[in-house]
């Protein structure tokens, strides 16, 4: 039932990630030497590329490929938006030793976000990072994500339209009044070799979540 006085919203955020799984059956192998023995990784060819070493994760400090935060702040009564981007070094190994051969840190140049509505907010975004190591796979050079974020004041609905990579994985959060992030979307990686999958944004999500009961959060389902 509703609460007879709806709790306050005083910010909204929203967290997407692109990373590469700790397992991939038949495409990721277990670091046998060097220092980062134990740890898995992608054979692409002329090196081992670290995973980011999980699974899912709501953690929006969870190593990534690409990470974008967004967060609304009600507290002033207009809506003040914030985005973050944030891309992770990337480590390849020599394939005998397990000693690291390279270590660099993508650009995040191609990541970016504009705000489009302030009522209702809107924030588009158009991310496109890669993995700067030689001889990845085309879908490590091109990982990408384009879209809306959207969260409507008066019906207290936020809501995604996505396009996502097939490969690796993508998932997506939204919070409260910087609460735990409740799953918003969460796409795993197709199950094939990562020299096989296909290149670029091609994958449609649409998310829905709305405080309808005005607790102040978002049903976790």
């Amino acid at each position: 039932m509703p609460t007879s006085e709806p709790a306050a919203i005083r910010s909204v955020a929203v967290w997407i990630n692109v990373f590469v799984p700790f397992d991939l059956p038949g495409t990721t192998v277990r670091m046998r030497r060097g220092p980062h023995a134990g740890r898995s990784a992608l054979d692409v060819g002329s090196a081992l590329l670290l995973t980011d070493q999980r699974a899912f994760s709501r953690d929006p400090r969870a190593a990534s490929r690409m990470h974008s935060h967004v967060r609304i702040d009600l507290s002033a009564g207009e809506p003040v938006v914030t985005i973050r981007h944030r891309v992770d070094p990337a480590t390849a190994c020599h394939r005998r030793t397990g000693d690291v051969v390279r270590q660099s840190r993508p650009s995040g140049r191609g990541m970016t976000a504009q705000v489009t509505s302030r009522d209702p907010v809107v924030v588009s975004l158009d991310c496109v990072a890669g993995v700067p190591i030689p001889d990845v796979p085309p879908a490590l050079r091109e990982l990408a994500y384009r879209g809306t974020i959207t969260y409507r004041l008066a019906g207290r609905l936020l809501a995604v339209d996505l396009m996502v990579g097939m490969f690796p994985a993508t998932e997506g959060y939204g919070s409260v009044n910087d609460g735990n992030g409740i799953i918003m979307f969460r796409q795993a990686s197709l199950p094939i070799a990562a020299g096989q999958a296909p290149v670029g944004a091609l994958r449609r999500i649409r998310s829905n979540f709305s405080d309808g009961d005005g607790s102040g959060f978002f049903p976790d389902v």
